[in-house]
């Protein structure tokens, strides 16, 4: 039953695959899966599934909850003090300075500070944990902080350290086991991602499929059940000959940009559901006597629809244009009313059941001509997406000019044979928007302005900015002396290029206070950064986006809607970023799309086109070929854009061989390194004269043959460490100095015995004249240790000799000079057998006082002058910590 499995057993089995390779997470879930089944029968996983899957569970509401609002919570349930150390790391949980190699890792965060603080242990099942998330998600809809509060804090008190660590990851919908979601489901059932697809349902999965050798032969759309919608696939119309070439003709639409909906109609009521499957029956209205929209349109029904499935979009219509709105303008569909100048209005382009028949299996030219029988359309109300034929990219081209001529989001191109595949994108459905053509936006210089830590494979990075136009004023002299936040940016670089722009910020960012006035000349509001950066000292990013669009997050009161860098402008000066003028100038142009002009086609498609289809399978520059790859078979595009040079191989992988590896993960393979060259591979001929050239030439990173297989395990492109790499350019060396210190040690990565190994060996083995290790390095080392002089080394400098002691002689342990002797060597001094001139002091006991002349005569036929100190120096420093002064201890000469 599942009463009966603990929750604490769950953790266990999250953290064990959490941590394991990419293979042994599928095997340890499989056999977990299996074991519970032979346990329950299967019937009750649904409680450990929608635990593995909370961003999934559709039956359970949300919890209003975030990293910084977690955070609060925390520090007050454990009485961590507001401006102290732990609550710090808790609300600056991405800043490596502040959670070290745990960044980015919120539920990580809250363990390590938890961990010795709690010694609660786990007392709760999964089905307690699943009551109590509900009543979260109740307490949170019924606007009840206190109680939420109270619930999460009788969790908290029932759980060990380990569990309110996969809790957090509960509450913030997010496991990080290193496995996605249809992954999970194809561990439980073969079927279950296709079931999930259609029913949004993970109790319904768990239900039908609970016998792993049934199969689930007919994927069915039900009635008052969400199912995620089918997709379109992208599409450049300068490329759109390919599609067009597999039918007589096919039907295009324009692209709505509003709220993708599924209206559900059975004998008088009403549900709806949005494309991620949730439900806003409550906004738009069950029944023909409530809601913004229902009352109305029930009314346009055909008479003889006693139920059916539309797949459409809710947009939003201005009552006083006679008009569609768009996402832009900043208003949500769901929430209008009647009386607003926006009123919802549900736009049908397909039907999917009618009548209790299901219509997903008949053609689309079939069930085009049946949608338009199912409703009279009403103009703000339910309208009929309109479908016109075209047969050429001359039509789709007049056809998307126009769509820019009415500042429509684009057009979209259906195939007339296709059925509907929900959650594919591969159904013979095409996207086409003017942003899918080169050439066809205006870019954007923006200047960075702050910066965002990054998480998952990023942490430790800089990973999302902060943008912002300059302020000129008419009047003005000289550089701009202000600057407005206009927008957040994050994707369209790759983790290489984050780090090589982060390697040129570094150490111009500063760390945004929480309550600290803003710089002087950045402006802010809501979107406020982890790190600053003057002006000065930043770089200028070229963006692309779709549009600019209202928003009160930022102080200009727009902002770009799906912005993607495009470049970094190193070439620009920060001056030269866009002003204010120009950004509002950009906006009124176009209604605030970023594309104004016709896309003209271009009479170099088709020659491009028949390049492309002449060249192998794995783009490998034809000039270059050391191989054949015409039977190579791309695999991945790991390496895709990538142009590789392999000089040579190892014991286990010959150069041939690894260059099909290149090959079969989308790279291009080279003879020769020139200026496109992205690293050369080098196994075991170092030394020849070809990697000494290129070595010398400092122009390409040269790594190891294990570094590029570990890539290909990984399924990624794997960050650097020093020992990957047997050469590196001058970007990549300045890259390794912000990550790892001059030993190789990183400054983020957790630390392993094999590693510590490593890193001292490269300590013990400086080629220096002074020893392993040099004066100079040792101090280095010791204030980044100790912030200053190394309290257990305070004898470092020092080299005595102990009279009457001998470190070889075993009946040392009585001598009365023992306990110094043995703090003197704790603490870094050297003891030496004999007085010369290598002695620093001598060091005598006070019983042997008798013997100070005679002492006192050997050391001045060194030529030297010695002193000679009371072993109570030794034990009086080794009590301060500190070296202290001899003199105070010393026995002077006459």
């Amino acid at each position: 039953m599942e009463g009966d499995f603990m929750f604490t057993e769950f953790c266990k089995i999250c953290e064990k695959i959490a941590v394991s390779s990419k293979k042994k997470k599928g095997e340890l879930l499989i056999k977990f899966i299996n074991s519970f089944r032979i346990r329950t029968d299967g019937k009750y996983f649904y409680s450990v599934l929608r635990l593995l899957l909370p961003q999934c569970d559709k039956d359970r509401g949300p919890y209003g909850l975030k990293e910084h609002a977690l955070a609060q919570r925390f520090i007050r349930a454990f009485s961590l003090p507001k401006n102290g150390q732990d609550a710090d790391r808790l609300m600056n949980f991405r800043a490596p300075k502040s959670t070290g190699n745990t960044a980015g890792d919120f539920a990580e965060v809250v363990f390590w500070i938890i961990k010795n603080r709690h010694s609660a242990s786990g007392e709760l099942s999964v089905a307690d944990v699943n009551k109590h998330l509900d009543n979260l998600a109740l307490k949170h809809a019924e606007h009840n902080p206190r109680g939420f509060d109270e619930e999460l804090l009788l969790m908290i008190q029932q759980m060990s350290p380990l569990e309110i660590k996969w809790l957090t990851r509960l509450l913030l919908k997010e496991m990080r086991i290193g496995m996605g979601h249809k992954k999970i489901l194809h561990s439980y059932h073969r079927d279950a991602v296709d079931l999930f697809n259609v029913s949004f349902s993970l109790q319904k999965v768990c239900e039908k499929l609970y016998d792993p050798e049934k199969r689930l032969h007919e994927v069915e759309v039900c009635m008052f059940e969400p199912f995620r919608p089918m997709l379109a696939e992208r599409c450049d119309v300068q490329k759109v000959d390919k599609e067009l070439a597999g039918a007589p003709f096919h039907f295009l639409e324009t692209k709505w940009d509003g709220e993708r909906c599924q209206l559900h109609y059975d004998s008088g009521n009403f549900k709806y559901f949005s494309r991620n499957g949730f439900e806003y029956t409550d906004s738009f209205g069950p029944n023909d006597r409530v809601g913004s929209i229902t009352p109305r349109l029930c009314k346009q029904l055909s008479p003889t629809v006693t139920s059916v499935i539309l797949d459409g979009e809710m947009m939003g219509w201005n009552t006083k244009l006679k008009t569609f709105g768009s996402k832009g303008m900043n208003f949500d569909v769901k929430s209008l009313k009647l009386g607003h100048v926006h009123q919802p209005c549900f736009c049908a382009f397909d039907v999917l059941l009618l009548n209790g028949c299901v219509l997903t299996n008949k053609p689309l030219k079939e069930r085009l001509n049946i949608l338009s029988t199912v409703f009279t359309p009403l103009d703000g109300v339910i309208m009929l997406t309109e479908s016109i034929k075209v047969s050429s990219r001359a039509d789709v081209m007049k056809s998307l000019n126009n769509a820019i001529d009415n500042r429509e989001e684009g057009i979209i191109l259906k195939h007339p044979e296709s059925i509907y595949k929900p959650n594919l994108r591969t159904g013979g459905w095409y996207k086409i928007k003017p942003e899918y053509t080169d050439g066809a936006m205006n870019d954007l210089d923006l200047i960075i302005i702050g910066g965002y830590y990054g998480e998952g494979r990023r942490k430790g990075l800089v990973s999302h900015f902060l943008l912002g136009v300059a302020v000129v004023k008419e009047d003005s002299i000289g550089d701009p002396k202000e600057f407005l936040a206009v927008g957040r940016v994050g994707s369209g670089c790759t983790v290489g290029e984050l780090e090589e722009l982060g390697a040129k910020l570094a150490e111009h960012w500063n760390k945004t206070r929480a309550k600290a006035a803003q710089p002087r000349g950045l402006v802010w509001t809501k979107e406020k950064p982890d790190l600053w950066i003057e002006p000065s000292k930043s770089c200028i990013l070229q963006v692309k986006a779709s549009e600019i669009v209202r928003s009160d997050a930022y102080p200009v009161n727009y902002t770009l809607r799906f912005p993607r860098i495009e470049k970094v402008r190193y070439d620009k000066r920060w001056q030269d970023c866009l002003t204010l003028k120009e950004f509002h100038e950009l906006r009124l142009t176009a209604s605030g799309k970023l594309y104004s002009s016709h896309i003209q086609s271009t009479s170099e498609v088709a020659k491009s086109k028949r390049i492309r289809l002449a060249q192998p399978v794995a783009s490998v520059s034809v000039d270059r070929i050391s191989f054949d790859v015409k039977r190579v078979k791309r695999v991945t595009n790991l390496f895709e854009g990538k142009e590789i040079c392999v000089f040579s191989g190892d014991q286990e992988n010959t150069k041939k061989q690894i260059e099909t590896k290149v090959a079969e993960n989308g790279g291009k393979v080279t003879q020769n390194p020139g200026k496109q060259t992205h690293f050369i591979i080098c196994g075991s001929e170092k030394n020849s004269i070809r990697v000494r050239n290129a070595i010398s030439s400092g122009k390409h990173d040269i790594v190891t043959v294990n570094w590029f297989f570990q890539c290909i395990t990984m399924g990624f492109i794997v960050d650097f460490h020093p020992e990957d790499l047997i050469c590196m350019c001058e970007d990549t060396s300045q890259r390794m100095k912000i990550m790892f210190d001059e030993y190789g040690d990183s400054f983020t990565e957790p630390a392993t015995m094999d590693s510590l190994k490593e890193v001292f060996g490269r300590v013990e083995g400086k080629d220096n004249p002074e020893g392993p290790m040099s004066v100079k390095a040792k101090q280095k080392l010791d204030n980044l240790l100790f912030d200053g002089p190394n309290p257990y080394a305070v004898f470092r400098h020092y080299s005595s000799y102990f009279h009457n002691y001998n470190p070889e002689d075993s009946s040392r342990f009585v001598n009365p000079l023992n306990i110094a002797a043995i703090k003197f060597k704790f603490l870094g001094g050297t003891i030496l057998n004999e007085i010369d001139e290598r002695i620093s002091n001598v060091i005598l006991h006070s019983s042997a006082l008798d013997e100070l002349d005679k002492l006192r005569s050997t050391c001045k036929s060194t030529g030297q002058r010695i002193s000679i100190v009371s072993d109570k120096w030794i034990l009086e420093s080794w009590k301060k910590r500190r070296c202290l002064d001899e003199e105070i201890f010393q026995f002077r000469f006459q």
